[in-house]
């Protein structure tokens, strides 16, 4: 059930990016814009973090954004249906993993919003007005808000800790 979803949103979000490079004919500069992207690992994800205060996250309205995701309300709610016991985290061992798959996740998120950023002002800069407005929709979606849910869980798990 959590991979549809992670399905459905990729396909989603994915889709204007793919339409868009399919009709700007300049394959080259796809692979230079991944490569950028991708370079981006090079910066801690601890100096990506915008806050350690849950609530802050929480003010930004991330629980809202947290029903509709992979390991979500909603997700959980259906799992628990069929098995009540089912639990994302289950123990002290069990969250030290989880939090290497929100860094994970986050990195992933972070490769694809600067790759779908680059990829909107090149839109611009070509004049696909329509195709950068539907590409920065879709990087707010998949992306940002994805990043934000990531680093309000970091910021749960720390404070669990503390």
């Amino acid at each position: 059930m959590n991979q549809a979803v992670n399905f459905f949103w990729t396909i989603l979000c994915f889709a204007p990016i793919i339409g868009f490079w399919f009709t700007a004919n300049s394959i080259l500069l796809c692979f230079i814009l991944i490569g950028i992207s991708v370079a981006s690992q090079v910066f801690p994800a601890r100096h990506l973090q915008l806050s350690n205060d849950p609530k802050f996250y929480e003010g930004l309205g991330v629980k809202q954004i947290r029903k509709f995701v992979q390991n979500g309300e909603l997700i959980n709610k259906f799992i628990r249906k069929n098995n009540p016991q089912y639990k994302v985290i289950k123990g002290k061992t069990n969250a030290v993993k989880y939090m290497q798959t929100i860094v994970m996740y986050e990195r992933f998120h972070l490769i694809c919003f600067i790759f779908f950023l680059l990829t909107a002002v090149y839109a611009v800069i070509a004049a696909q007005y329509a195709f950068a407005l539907i590409i920065i929709i879709a990087n707010i979606i998949y992306n940002i808000c994805p990043i934000l849910l990531q680093q309000y869980n970091r910021a749960r798990l720390a404070k669990l800790r503390r």
